[in-house]
This record gives structure tokens, C-alpha cells and sequence, in this order.
């Protein structure tokens, strides 16, 4: 129980009301050593794998829910964005996952890029995205928001979207790379993701957006990657609530 309430002291929660819950972890509160210290939740960048599932067990616990309700992303740096549903075996390699079930949280692994999380509130629709400079440039959260908008009649003046830590344009130099029409956002070298993406969500109609001033090469709360090399992931988390019964107590989704 003590790794539960510590873990849960060192989430970051941004939305929690009206049935959703949003936020995010930091490195703090996990079992995982050595460059992995302590809460990495990804199983792709060699920590052991044991360490890893019971850091997911600990983010479970702290949100209440089964760690098969975890719902993770195989991320592709692409503009790819999958519906999750009821009875979903397996999710589509993807950077973005949207979903009006309830009791799974989606989650996003970063550590540089931009941990995007967004919901409707009133509709119980959610969704999250991998925005890194591929999906950025690819415009990622247009198509998360487009789906959410076709899909389950969301409007996206209604949105509210969280990013979370990312690496800001004074650490994160591209050199001569090529963006394109995102050119506009380097200067002397380095690309502001924050700035792409600002316009980005305002050019889809995002109307209520908050950004986290902290850049994850110089926060000690967060993994980065530009900064360490090998090194852990810490995750954005966005979920509907699970419904209670009379009694109080919470029903888990079925089929999930």
C-alpha cells in the first residue's frame, strides 16, 4: 500500500471532475534502477521486464483500476490515430487513441515528446497522443480531434487539451534538418514544438489548452531521452471514470 500512496503523491493530475481523470507520472515512485530510476512504464528500452510490469501495477493501483486496463500504445512516430472499443483484442500500431469506454486509461510514453491528452467532458470521450516531431509535423492531434468530432460528436470549442513536459525549443536543436512549412518554428536550428502546436489545436478550433512550462532536459522529475540516452519513459494518462453502483462501488468495464 505504501508504493500505491507514494506513487499517487507523485502523479500529476490535471483534470480530475466530471468523470474524467487526466495527468501524468513522473520518474518518481517505481521499483525500476539504474537509468530507469524508479517509475519507467516502458517495456521497449531494456529495463527488466518485471520491474517495468509492476511499475504499471503501481500506476494501476493509483488510479483504480485492473493494470489490463492500461491501455499502452505500440508508438510509430506517425499521425496514426486508432479508435479503442469494447472487445478490442489488440490495438493497431498507433500515436494516438481515442475512446468513450470507461475505466481504461490511454496512455502515452514519452520522454522529449509531447504527451498530449484530451477530453470532452460532457460526451465521456477521451483521447491520447504521441506528438513528437513526426507527429507534429504530421499533425497528429488535428486527426485526433477530427476523429473525435466525426466519430462520437464532439466539437472542439467544447475540448479541453493538457501538454504535458516536453522538450523545449532551447534544448532540442534539429541542426539543417528539413521541416518544410514548419520551418517557420526553428530558429537558429532549434524547432518549438509548443509553438506547432499551439496553432495547430487553435486551427482546429481548441478554444481551452494548457501547456507544462517544464522542459523534461532539465526537469529531474522527468525522463529525456536528448538528455541521457538510455533512459526510462514516463507516460500521460487520460480516463472516463468507471461508474458506481448505489453502494458506491466501482463497476469495471466489461470486454475491455
Amino acid at each position: 500500500m505504501a508504493k500505491i500512496e507514494i506513487c499517487r503523491e507523485n502523479l500529476e493530475f490535471v483534470l480530475d471532475g466530471c468523470g474524467v481523470l487526466a495527468g501524468f507520472s513522473t520518474r518518481l515512485g517505481g521499483v525500476s534502477g539504474g537509468a530507469y530510476a524508479s517509475l519507467n512504464l516502458g517495456d521497449h528500452v531494456g529495463d527488466d521486464p518485471q520491474n517495468v510490469a509492476q511499475n504499471r501495477e503501481i500506476l494501476a493501483a493509483a488510479l483504480g483500476i485492473a493494470p489490463r486496463n492500461l491501455k499502452f500504445m505500440r508508438q510509430i512516430h506517425s499521425n496514426k490515430v486508432e479508435i479503442l472499443r469494447a472487445g478490442s483484442v489488440e490495438i493497431p500500431p498507433c500515436d494516438g487513441l481515442v475512446t468513450d469506454l470507461r475505466g481504461v486509461a490511454l496512455c502515452v510514453l514519452v520522454a522529449d515528446c509531447s504527451p498530449v491528452l484530451i477530453a470532452d467532458e460532457r460526451r465521456g470521450v477521451v483521447a491520447a497522443v504521441h506528438a513528437g516531431r513526426a507527429g507534429v509535423i504530421g499533425r497528429i492531434c488535428t486527426n485526433a480531434i477530427n476523429l473525435m468530432c466525426e466519430r462520437f460528436g464532439c466539437v472542439a470549442a467544447e475540448l479541453k487539451v493538457f501538454v504535458g513536459a516536453n522538450i523545449k525549443a532551447r534544448k532540442y536543436e534539429l541542426g539543417g534538418l528539413d521541416l518544410g512549412e514548419f520551418e517557420r518554428y526553428k530558429t537558429q536550428g532549434h524547432f518549438d514544438m509548443n509553438a506547432a502546436l499551439r496553432d495547430e489545436l487553435a486551427a482546429a478550433g481548441v478554444r481551452n489548452v494548457k501547456f507544462d512550462p517544464r522542459c523534461t532536459f532539465e526537469s529531474e522529475r522527468h525522463f529525456s531521452y536528448r538528455r541521457d540516452g538510455v533512459t526510462g519513459r514516463f507516460c500521460g494518462f487520460v480516463m472516463n471514470m468507471p461508474m458506481k453502483s448505489k453502494t458506491g462501488y466501482k463497476i469495471s468495464p466489461q470486454g475491455c
